[in-house]
């Protein structure tokens, strides 16, 4: 994965990381738009056990609308 963005984008990434460090029951949310200006949620979710790092299947409710 390789991630780019400007300081903005970089901080609200940041920003959702560091919630879902300081509050792990909750995930973290990012708002981000890719290259073609598509919007997506970026859920960061802190996890202890390798079972639970298995990928997640894609689901409609995160589709943007």
């Amino acid at each position: 994965m390789i991630i780019k963005a400007n300081t903005e984008g970089l901080c609200v990434l940041l920003n959702a990381i560091v919630n879902a460090l300081a509050y792990p029951q909750s995930n973290g949310i990012a708002e981000v738009f890719d290259g073609d200006a598509e919007y997506y949620q970026v859920l960061v979710q802190q996890t202890s056990t390798h079972e639970k790092l298995a990928p997640i299947p894609y689901q409609e409710e995160h589709e943007p609308k």
